[in-house]
């Protein structure tokens, strides 16, 4: 797949725009949610991409990492594999048939996620992100001017996930001002 203006597109893979996957020490955040209004109705594929630290917003082509996921029949999406950072979500409204390529190709309507009080930014490395009822506009008359919203603040949740505690080696020491248990054997 492919992301960016007709000079330079956008590949994902091995590498792409500004990093090299496999590079980054943590990549576990996760981006979901769903559309609640779709503009124009419309039958035809919806792409999200998650760019992190995305520091060319009108030509996507540098950033430290970018995953993808498809937008399915019941107007969910998923993207998984992030590494921390300033998150930007664009919407694509791809083409159909044999034209649809998972590609911004000129003239393809992108929706930017409005982000203002920048609640997607300096995220922490496994963080699970969810974006309920995003209302998604395309603006099929200014291709790269489309939008994406919620209805508030409090639709954009951000969790910090924690890994499971490691089981400890050794025993933990007695708590402060006690006497230890003298250990015993099954012969006593």
């Amino acid at each position: 797949m492919r992301f960016g203006n007709d000079d330079q597109p956008l590949h994902f893979g091995a590498k792409s725009g500004g990093g090299k996957s496999g590079s980054r020490p943590v990549e576990d955040t996760t981006v979901h949610g769903n559309i609640f209004n779709l503009r124009p109705a419309t039958s035809r594929p919806i792409v999200a991409f998650v760019f992190v630290n995305l520091r060319d917003p009108g030509t996507f082509q540098d950033f430290d990492d970018a995953e993808v996921g498809t937008v399915v029949r019941d107007r969910t999406f998923r993207v998984t594999h992030l590494a921390a950072g300033d998150l930007t979500v664009v919407f694509l409204l791809d083409q159909a048939g044999v034209n649809q390529d998972g590609t911004i190709d000129p003239g393809d309507p992108v929706a930017v996620f409005q982000d203002p009080q920048s609640i997607l930014h300096n995220l922490s490395a496994n963080t699970e992100v969810t974006l309920e009822d995003v209302d998604l506009t395309f603006n099929l008359s200014a291709p790269d001017t489309g939008t994406a919203t919620v209805q508030s603040d409090a639709n954009i949740i951000v969790m910090q996930r924690f890994p499971p505690p490691e089981s400890p080696s050794e025993p933990l020491p007695p708590p402060a001002g006690t006497t230890p248990e003298p250990a015993t054997t099954a012969n006593e």
